[in-house]
């Protein structure tokens, strides 16, 4: 009978870790599992606490001597410094020794050594800075009390524990006859993470402080709040499409995750691919498994729709017509093909393509009720808005859809226009300043807002 490994226990700051094993456990009881090498990186540097482990010892040590790629060590490093929730800035668990390798502090260690004594009366002023701090988020909320620090979530919404921006799918041959699955998964990829109620998701933030009319994420939030960037190349596996997706920190471009989703399956494959990067980022899963709609014409539509403006709502309108033409059972694109004909019936710049998108509306003999995600919500207000002017039920439509989905900036949008058809001035600039902030490549938002600023 084979003896077994006897085991060890580590505290690496607010985690426990027990070898041999891939597990870490929080303070506050969540279970985080590791990738295999990277707990086996982990208990290397547990065993040689305090010292400085040389990229050499290990290759040796963790990858046996294998020969590696030059990113293979830093990656790893990174993915283990993620799960950690440590900052590579200002570490207080694993520090990186330039030229000379990476240390696994000692509790009482705040960085590498020859730096201890400086940073000991900065870790004094981090201390009272940090009982300030969850002092006043006690006040605002004394639910947080039970929960750790990196756990807590902003009562005031414009202070965001977290935050994604996702950029289109990008076609990485150039071959423009794949930009519409390019926008499609790009929609649907959006569709999904802004369900995501514990992270913010910005729409194509491409430069993170650039002097735009919204200001910089990091100018508006504050360069601690945690920013990553989620980036897609759509590219030929064989006959096959794929999307390769990379989260990366946009400070240091480290690789936070990555994955590969084959287009042919759809949100099928998609939406629990994202849930592992969610898992990554230490943020619950949410629960739509599948999307409304499936055909890359429903979503090229969707994107055209919140453009917002005459010339891209002719483009969704021809999208959705041709999708009731081929396939009349579809509720989700009927909706939204009755939700844009609604808003855009009065505009004669568009009227030609609202003409016969209502034709085929009014072919649709069986009308169907989609599912109740948020975007059969938002469609359902924008034709109470637009058909009816029953803005009570639109705003009440509107409000159930950002409970579900807080980054959805399109319905902010249209909750803009309902409370300004109400009256509420305030409010409406309240709601496209929040929309604006979501999406800043929407200048139909930003021109709405001055148009509304100036009343």
């Amino acid at each position: 009978m084979s003896e077994q490994p006897s085991k060890k226990t580590y505290k690496i700051g607010p985690w426990t870790f027990v070898t041999p094993g891939s597990e870490i456990v929080h303070i506050d009881g969540h279970v985080l599992k590791l990738e295999d090498k990277i707990a086996h990186l982990l208990e290397t540097l547990c065993v040689k606490r305090g010292e400085i482990v040389s990229k050499e010892q290990l290759i040796d040590l963790v990858w046996q001597g294998r020969e590696l790629s030059e990113q293979t060590i830093p990656v790893a490093i990174s993915k283990l410094r993620k799960a950690l929730g440590d900052d590579i800035n200002n570490p207080s668990m694993l520090a990186t020794v330039p030229r000379q390798g990476y240390q696994l502090l000692n509790s009482t260690d705040t960085t590498t050594r020859g730096r201890q004594a400086n940073f000991q009366s900065m870790a004094v002023l981090a201390g009272i800075v940090l009982v300030i701090v969850f002092a006043a988020v006690y006040l605002l909320d004394s639910s947080t009390a039970q929960r750790s620090p990196d756990r807590i979530q902003f009562t005031n919404s414009e202070k965001p524990s977290l935050i994604v921006t996702i950029n289109d799918v990008r076609v990485a041959d150039g071959d423009k006859s794949k930009i519409p699955l390019a926008i499609a998964v790009s929609e649907m990829s959006s569709y999904y993470l802004s369900q995501v109620s514990d992270m913010l998701v910005i729409r194509h933030w491409w430069n993170l402080d650039a002097p735009d009319p919204t200001g910089g994420i990091f100018t508006r939030y504050g360069a601690s709040t945690p920013v990553y960037s989620l980036k897609g190349t759509l590219i030929k596996d064989g006959e096959a499409n794929v999307v390769s997706f990379v989260l990366s920190n946009p400070k240091n471009d480290e690789v936070i995750w990555s994955g590969i989703h084959s287009v042919n399956e759809g949100s099928f494959g998609l939406f629990p691919l994202f849930g592992t990067m969610l898992t990554r980022l230490r943020i619950p899963t949410i629960t739509a498994s599948y999307a409304p709609e499936e055909a890359i014409g429903y979503w090229r539509a969707r994107y055209f729709m919140q453009l917002s403006n005459p010339g891209a709502a002719g483009v969704a309108a021809a999208e959705l017509r041709s999708l009731l033409e081929a396939n009349e059972n579809s509720p989700a694109s009927t909706a939204s093909a009755k939700a844009l004909a609604a808003r855009w019936k009065d505009n004669p710049d568009v009227a030609e393509q609202i003409n016969l998108l209502n034709e085929r509306i009014d072919a649709i003999l069986d009308e169907q009720d989609p599912a109740q995600n948020h975007f059969s919500l938002v469609d359902k207000a924008s034709t109470f808005l637009y058909n009816l002017s029953d803005t009570k039920s639109a705003i009440a439509l509107l409000e159930s859809a950002l409970k579900q989905a807080p980054g959805d900036h399109y319905a902010l949008s249209l909750l803009g226009e309902a409370q300004l058809q109400r009256g509420d001035l305030a409010s409406a600039i309240a709601a496209y300043e929040k929309a604006f902030r979501l999406a800043p490549y929407a200048k139909a938002y930003e021109n709405r807002l001055l148009e509304l600023k100036e009343q």
